[in-house]
């Protein structure tokens, strides 16, 4: 008599086709709030909640958000209430995958203060960009809550609780901002600088021989690909760029990323989810860079291929961290939201097809 051979997977058959149920122990997920807006704010007043999960072998199936005062609030990645109540609230998010499993709960905090209990609230006050050449412009932008008015210096007058002015000074010019209601005042201020030179630029790509990739699996290869194989084992890519000719003394206004020449293998947007880039410092690429699952501050994501160019605060600042520490080089790792997708086939960002560019402005 033949034996019957089982398959690694078991199959269901039901009455709408067939269900692949990989065999082993269910991975739970992983819960991240995206966005809790305004964090300080006023009995009645609309607040926003945003958060998604990760499943590494699944997809989220449940939401619950609940408060330390008002209990569940919601049970969806993302809704608005007007309904919590006066106090300190803590607030828990946490998400499901198929399977039932639960991920761990993180915490955030919105406060709800009384009208009449205090000061108006500046929740930001900004000018972008913060330095400009002569004759160019930079937008005012602001949120307040809590006040009777607002207003603004510089001729500028009175304006909404929140809301954006562009500006053109004619030298550098601090602009303050004066919220008040019954109880007082408060103040912020943000300045333009004017600067008479033009920002220097180098445009850099990345260096074949130190770019490469990590697996999950442990091999460390050259080219710097990002995604999945077609086994599902995990891959990240890194790139390093030479920043030695930048002078010490250099701050950074901006950098730009060009990684719109990269070519994509399957459909690893679709699959793994967003591409995140976070700022790295390796030496020679070995399987210990290898990241564990997605962390916090990620300087960039993407949701879609990128079709332009992307100039980021956080990764300008990153390249100023780097050269202010006296390193030669900048260097970035590049990984997928999900570490993988069980289909047979490979998902991934050849990001060496197109040399990845990086353009740098600065002043001295």
């Amino acid at each position: 008599m033949r034996k019957l051979l089982f398959p690694a997977v078991l199959v269901l058959i039901l009455a709408a086709g067939c269900l692949t149920v990989p065999l082993g122990p269910n991975e739970p997920p992983t819960a991240y709030i995206d966005l809790v807006s305004p964090a300080n704010t006023a009995p009645g007043a609309t607040v926003s909640f945003t958060g998604h999960g990760v499943d590494p072998d699944g997809n989220i199936a449940a939401y619950s958000w609940r408060s330390s005062l008002d209990g569940e609030l919601g049970t969806s990645a993302s809704f608005e209430t007007s309904s919590l109540s006066q106090g300190t609230h803590s607030i828990w998010f946490k998400v499901q995958d198929e399977g039932g499993t639960w991920s761990k709960e993180v915490l955030t905090t919105v406060i709800v203060v009384p009208r009449e209990a205090g000061q108006p609230i500046v929740s930001s006050f900004n000018a972008s960009p913060g330095i400009i050449s002569p004759g160019g412009s930079s937008t005012l932008s602001w949120d307040v809550s809590g006040a009777a008015t607002v207003s603004i210096n510089q001729q500028i007058g009175n304006v909404s609780l929140s809301g954006n002015r562009v500006v053109i000074p004619i030298q550098t010019t601090t602009y303050t901002l004066t919220a008040t209601n019954a109880v007082g005042s408060v103040t912020a201020t943000a300045q333009v600088v004017i600067t008479e030179k033009l920002p220097d630029s180098v445009e850099l790509y990345s260096l074949v021989a130190e770019d490469g990739q990590v697996r999950r699996d442990g091999y460390v290869g050259q080219d710097p690909d990002v995604g999945d194989t077609k086994s599902g084992a995990t891959i990240q890519a890194f790139l390093s760029f030479d920043i030695s000719m930048l002078p010490e003394d250099a701050v950074i206004t901006s950098a730009t990323l060009d990684l719109t020449n990269a070519a994509l293998f399957g459909q690893p947007f679709s699959k793994l989810g967003m591409l995140l880039v976070y700022d790295c410092r390796y030496q020679t690429l070995k399987a210990s860079d290898f990241a564990i699952g997605p962390i916090l501050g990620a300087l960039y994501t993407f949701a879609v291929p990128p079709s332009q160019p992307i100039t980021s605060n956080l990764l300008a600042k990153a390249v100023q961290e780097q050269l202010d520490d006296g390193r030669s080089r900048f260097q970035l790792r590049f990984q997928f939201e999900k570490p993988r997708f069980y289909n047979n086939q490979a998902d991934y960002v050849a990001l060496g097809e197109g040399r990845t560019r990086l353009v740098i402005e600065y002043r001295q």
